[in-house]
Order: C-alpha cells, then structure tokens, then sequence
C-alpha cells in the first residue's frame, strides 16, 4: 500500500500523463489532513496503470497508496467514488474510464479510425495487508538512502563552487562565475529531478499492482466514435448522472447505489471536445465546438442557448461558478479566458489573456468560487482570484481580478489542474512527463477570503 514517500509536494509517475482527477472520499478512518488524487499513465498501444496517491497536508508530503491494472488505453479517467464497506475491513475505489483495450489496438493496428471506443465503470481494491505495510517501509528507508547519497553529492558540488569564489578575483572572472554558478544550480535541479524519477521507476516496479475489476459498461444507442469528455454532477453529495460526451453526440446515464441506466443520446451534428452539466439546473448539459457553446436540456433533448464566444482558436476547457447561478467561464487555445452570464450570452462580461500558449483546464473552486485555477502547454499554473461585486447585475463587469501566483514547478505541458474535493485550498496539477505537484493557495490569500 503505501510507498515512495516524495520529497516535498511532488509524484512522479514513471510514464507519460494527461488524466489527473480529484477523489470522492468517504473513508470514516481517515485524517482530516489527507486528499486524494488519481492519476493515469498514457500509453496508446500498451497496458496502462491507473495510481492513487495521497497527499499528506501537515508533512506536506505525497505518497502512492495503490497501482491499479488497467488492460489497454485511457482517454479519460474521473473517480466516482472511494469508501469503505460496512464492516470496515476493505476499502474501495469505483472509477469509470474511457478509451479502447489491449486486443481492439492490436486486431486494428492499421486501421486505427475503425477502432471503437468504450465507456466503464470499475473497482478496484485498496489493498492494506500487514506484509505490504512492511515491503513499503522497507521501500522507503532504501529510498531515504537514496537521497541521502543525492543530498551528499549534492553538497559536494556546492563545496566545490565555493571554493571556486577564493581562486576567482578578477572581475571578469567573477561575472563568468556568477554565470556559471547559477548555470550549475539549475544543473543540479534538473539531476535531482532525473534521480528522483529513476528511484520512483524502480521502486513503483518492485510494488504490486492491483487488478481493477469491470462492473458496468455504459452502453449507448450510438457507436462511440471518439469519446471526449466524460461529465458527471459531482455537485451534490451523491452522483446521480453521467455524461459520455462522443465526438458528435452525448449519452446520458442515470447514477444510484443499485443500477446505472441509459437514457438517452443525441447526435449534436456538430464536432464535439467537451461537456459539463449546469450545477445550479440538474438537466441541463454544456458541450463545447470549436469556439461555440451550446446548452441542451436533456429532458427534452433540445438545444436551449448557444453563443459564438469569439475566442480566437478552438475551446479547450469550460466551468461553472457553483456558487452563483448563470456563471460560466470559457477557456481557449489562444490563451484568454472568458466569463459569461448565461442570460446575457451576445458579449463576455470579462476578457482577460492569462498564459501565453493553450490553456488546457479551467476550474473554479467550488467553496470559494472567487478563486480560479488554470494550467497551460507554457508549463505554468496559475492561480487567480476574479470577486464579483455585484451578482445581480454582472453586465456592468463590475469585478475585480487578480493573478495570485504563477507555479513553475513543470518542465513540460501541463494538461490538467484539479482542486482537492476535501479542502478548499489544496490542488494538484499534471504534467505530461508524468509529474504530479500538490499545492496550495498561498496563507495570505486564505486569510483575505476568510476574514
């Protein structure tokens, strides 16, 4: 169970990366302390693995809990819940995935537009035996090894530079080695970095990995062509609906602790990239085309509102302010974002340009929706803070924006920012090298909204 104890507020997964989720917890034993995050490796053509980690608040520390089995590709990955059964022995994790498996890649492998797609649920075991309790803490004091070995070495380096500034006098020298000085410390970073991921590598290879059983597929009246987007309202306590958002239709699915049920579909007659159900109206359902949203009441099946948003590439992410009705906020290949009052759709009520290439996630936070989190193909995370002075008339932009802070804590595209479904000021983010950092928002911030 758990391993590979991290240094500081990072996880790396030995392979490359684009789901990351936020875990539904209703474990009754757990610390307040603790959130949870799952993680998904992005193999096309191979078996992949599906990774919970936890992430320790006062430790500040994150660590894997379980590796899960997963036969074949994963397009899209979203937890529907994590419990414990009454008896309180076996704890559990019920996921649902998108994508193709193992066999269909390899019996298709030429033609790989006739590939069909898949939507399930699954279950999974968190294992918590008292031999893996022991394996793990025996991983982990080989890995507090390691690093002390990288921290020495470390040290030794720096003991060189120092010296150098006693042989180093001339000016010119000096410049050179205050150049050459700062040269070596992102050396030394990028070393740490690389030794981190290797030890990880090695270490999540000698740990069990634990099968995920299938227990539903969710199958529509349409064959799935290109699943985009799987959409769930995860506003309430309990998850009632789903959403499979197909390249050029959307399914509906029906959610309660016995049976899940097909509903309907509708083929949109539009390219579809995204979907996200309305959290202050429980029938209606957002979908994304290019730079055009479109709502459609799934009672009725009909579409409801549409805008032209104006962006200047493609869409790539849209959210809700669960706190204020009518409030959505659209995010796009150009950088900008855009926030909209559903009733008042023909102009934005903000434009703000926040990051300087594709914007790949938009996430209000659900308890204090002033807060917005957003990640980016620039290899940042930023954290902004948008107040709404006056809610009933926001056509008077009548807000106050602010960056709060950017994160550069990845080397490569960040794909996915998801807030912790446990506190209010934990979030995580997802590089596509496989590294996960856990942060939060800065003291300061936290003492502003609360006071």
């Amino acid at each position: 169970m758990y391993s590979n104890k991290c240094s500081k507020n990072v996880y790396y997964l030995p392979f490359k990366s684009k789901c990351l989720s936020n875990v539904n917890g209703k474990l009754l034993s757990e610390a307040y302390n603790l959130h949870y995050f799952l993680l998904s490796s992005n193999n096309p053509f191979n078996d992949n693995e599906v990774h919970l980690i936890e992430y320790n608040e006062q430790d500040f520390c994150v660590r894997n809990v379980n590796i899960f089995e997963y036969k074949g590709r994963i397009d899209q990955i979203i937890c529907l819940d994590m419990y414990e059964e009454e008896e309180r022995k076996k704890k559990k994790i019920l996921l649902c995935t998108s994508g193709c498996n193992t066999s269909d890649l390899c019996n298709n492998e030429n033609n790989k537009n006739e590939i069909e797609n898949s939507c399930s649920l699954w279950l999974g075991d968190i294992e918590t035996s008292e031999e893996q309790e022991k394996e793990n803490i025996e991983i982990e004091e080989e890995k507090d090894l390691e690093n002390m070995e990288i921290e020495d070495n470390l040290k030794v380096e720096q003991n060189d530079t120092e010296k150098l500034k006693h042989i180093l006098s001339d000016e010119t020298n000096q410049d050179k080695k205050e150049c050459n000085e700062d040269d070596k410390k992102k050396e030394n970073e990028l070393k740490t970095n690389e030794i981190n991921k290797r030890i990880t590598k090695n270490k999540l290879i000698k740990q069990k990995k634990v099968p995920l059983k299938k227990i539903y597929e969710l199958k529509s009246d349409q064959i799935y062509k290109s699943i985009k987007k799987i959409a769930i309202d995860d506003y309430e306590k309990e998850i009632s609906k789903i959403a499979v958002i197909d390249k050029y239709s959307y399914s509906i699915f029906t959610k309660n602790n016995k049976d899940i049920q097909f509903i309907q579909s509708k083929n949109v007659g539009k390219q579809l990239t995204y979907g996200i159900f309305d959290p202050h109206h429980q029938d209606i359902l957002t979908v994304m085309s290019d730079i055009n949203i479109y709502g459609y009441d799934i009672k009725s099946n009909k579409q409801i509102f549409s805008a032209y948003t104006n962006h200047k590439a493609n869409l790539s992410s849209i959210d809700f302010n669960s706190n204020i009705p009518n409030i959505v906020i659209t995010s796009s290949n150009d950088g900008y974002i855009k926030l909209w009052d559903l009733r008042f759709l023909k102009n934005s009520f903000l434009t703000i340009n926040i990051h300087s290439h594709w914007i790949t996630s938009v996430n209000f936070n659900h308890f204090h929706d002033e807060l917005l989190l957003t990640t980016s193909t620039d290899n940042t995370v930023k954290l902004h803070k948008i107040e709404f002075r006056n809610n009933l008339n926001l056509q008077n932009k009548d807000t106050n924006y602010e960056l709060i802070k950017t994160y550069k804590d990845h080397e490569e595209s960040v794909y996915q920012g998801k807030w912790s479904k446990t506190d209010a000021w934990i979030f995580a983010s997802l590089s596509y090298d496989g590294k996960c950092v856990v942060n939060s928002v800065p003291n300061e911030q936290k003492y502003k909204i609360l006071l």
